[in-house]
């Protein structure tokens, strides 16, 4: 099987935990949710249609943090309160900006802003893995990776944060099941499917990421993720329960497709 390689890095990085709404925090890795939206920036999919163009079912993703150093700067931004508690003089609906009502040029008790730290990633890179079922899709996103020729600037979390994206003609690798469970995982894996215990010390982030959401984004699904940073050496423990769901490449290196 085909499978898409591409590495992604960028100066910020916020992929935002849906916990952590006082202080927004990041995912160390990009989720498989905001991979797809990546997907659909790049192919020109409208937000509203690229989950039916892509299904969470019809791909699978995974990701390798190449960053050695996490590093991570909080920067405070006032934001705007959009809730006014007035109700619309013709529809009736409470809050929002209307009328003479814009809180900019009338601040009398509304839009009061409220200082908030957002937690950014800095100078990330990662490798992402993509093995979609639709051969037309695999192949058009391809093509656009290797040209960059994006219809829409894939970010990092936010629209402001430019993605930066190397792919080239030899990043379409190939990948096999693995029936002989060897070695190191090459990619984050998930901690409830793979057992293993630590041979040295080293730095690692274990995160609820989101692999599914429903249309409307409600009612996501996570999985318990294992990323490890910089060179790592853990022991597979349950090696006969994987044999099967890992893929490998001509270099005997395991992945875990998500």
């Amino acid at each position: 099987m085909r499978v898409i390689r591409f590495k992604l890095s960028g100066e910020y990085a916020l992929f935002k935990k849906p916990y952590a709404n006082s202080q927004p925090q990041s995912f160390v890795i990009p989720p498989k949710t905001a991979t797809l939206g990546m997907i659909g920036a790049i192919m020109g999919w409208s937000k509203d249609s690229y989950i039916d163009k892509l299904p969470f079912d019809n791909f699978k993703y995974g990701v390798r943090l190449i960053t050695s150093k996490i590093k991570k700067d909080l920067i405070g931004i006032n934001l705007m309160q959009g809730k006014i508690g007035e109700k619309h003089p013709i529809t009736g609906e409470t809050g929002g900006f209307y009328l003479n009502k814009n809180p900019l040029t009338h601040p009398n008790k509304r839009g009061q802003r409220s200082p908030t730290r957002f937690e950014f990633l800095k100078d990330m890179e990662w490798e992402i893995f993509l093995l979609i079922e639709d051969q037309e899709i695999q192949n058009e996103l391809f093509k656009r990776l290797v040209t960059k020729r994006f219809v829409y600037n894939p970010n990092l979390g936010l629209q402001s944060l430019f993605a930066k994206i190397e792919c080239n003609e030899d990043d379409l690798i190939d990948l096999e099941i693995a029936k002989d469970i060897n070695g190191n995982l090459y990619t984050s894996f998930d901690k409830n499917q793979t057992k293993f215990k630590i041979t040295k010390p080293v730095a690692f982030y274990n995160e609820l990421i989101p692999v599914y959401f429903e249309k409307d984004r409600s009612l996501p699904q996570t999985k318990e993720i294992i990323s490890f940073v910089g060179n790592y050496s853990i022991e597979i423990t349950n090696k006969e329960e994987l044999k099967g769901k890992l893929y490998k490449d001509e270099q005997n290196r395991l992945y875990q497709l998500i």
